[in-house]
C-alpha cells in the first residue's frame, strides 16, 4: 500500500510506522448524545455528542448550542438528548 499509493506523493514518509495506535471513542448511555444543563447547576451545559458519529453532526450540534447559549433556546428539539431520558443522572 506504501509503495502504490503514499511513496510517489510524500516521499518523506517511510513505509515503517514509527507507533501504532487504536482509535477509540467514547459511547454516552445507550449510544445517545447527551444535551442538557446539569440538574444542580443551571450555568453548566452537559453535552457528550459522542459515540463515535458524533462528528458528523458537530456543526449542527454546535450551532444548536451556540443558539442556546445566546438565545437561550435553540431552533432545534434538543429534548431527545435530555438526560433525563437517557435515564442517568450527573453528578
Amino acid at each position: 500500500m506504501y509503495q502504490e499509493y503514499i511513496a510517489d506523493r510524500l516521499p518523506w514518509l517511510g513505509p515503517r510506522p514509527v507507533r501504532t495506535l487504536s482509535c477509540l471513542y467514547t459511547n454516552a448511555y445507550g449510544n445517545r448524545f447527551l444535551i442538557d444543563r446539569h440538574p444542580d447547576h443551571d450555568a453548566v451545559l452537559v453535552v457528550s455528542a459522542c459515540s463515535g458519529h458524533g462528528f458528523k453532526h458537530s456543526p449542527a450540534i454546535g450551532e444548536a448550542l451556540a443558539q442556546w447559549v445566546i438565545d437561550g433556546a435553540s431552533e432545534l428539539d434538543l429534548s431527545p438528548f435530555a438526560l433525563a431520558r437517557a435515564g442517568r443522572r450527573v453528578s
